[in-house]
């Protein structure tokens, strides 16, 4: 008895190491417009990342309506650029999946994710976060991470 419960100690300490969360910053933030694109979803972290966002002040875009400008001239050596224009400034790229319920709460999904927020004039990513963990502590950290985007 006393083995098997030893066992499962040490396989609840050897789950407890491989839950972790990264995150980076490549380039300044301007909050000049508070627009940003993301996701259609609202499970998991899409919903977060709405609601930290919302709760902050951007107003949140889930289809871009910015269209399309054409540019140049026409004639007997025709030079045409066309230039897609987006209304928001930000896109949210996220990937994720539950693979596990949280011990011990059992009311807290474990989940793998990877968000980019990419720049919409340059497509320059400009945020990248990665882990995998429980969703409230999730939450936490993209709070505390986010917050260049909220100053």
């Amino acid at each position: 008895m006393k083995k098997l419960l030893g066992i499962m100690v040490l396989g609840l300490l050897l789950v407890g190491c491989v839950y972790h969360q990264h995150a980076e910053y490549y380039k300044a933030i301007n909050t000049s417009n508070k627009s940003i694109g993301m996701p259609a979803s609202n499970k998991y972290v899409a919903y977060d990342l709405k609601k930290i966002f919302r709760e902050n002040g951007w107003k949140i875009l889930i289809v871009d309506t910015g269209g399309v400008k054409t540019t140049g001239q026409t004639g007997s050596e025709t030079s045409l650029t066309t230039k897609e224009q987006s209304n928001a400034s930000y896109f949210v790229y996220l990937n994720q999946n539950r693979w596990d319920t949280c011990f011990p709460t059992f009311g807290d999904a474990l989940i793998r994710y990877d968000i980019s927020i990419v720049e919409a004039k340059t497509g320059e990513q400009v945020f990248f976060q990665e882990g995998n963990d429980c969703r409230s502590k999730i939450q936490k950290q993209l709070k505390s991470a986010l917050s260049p985007f909220f100053k």
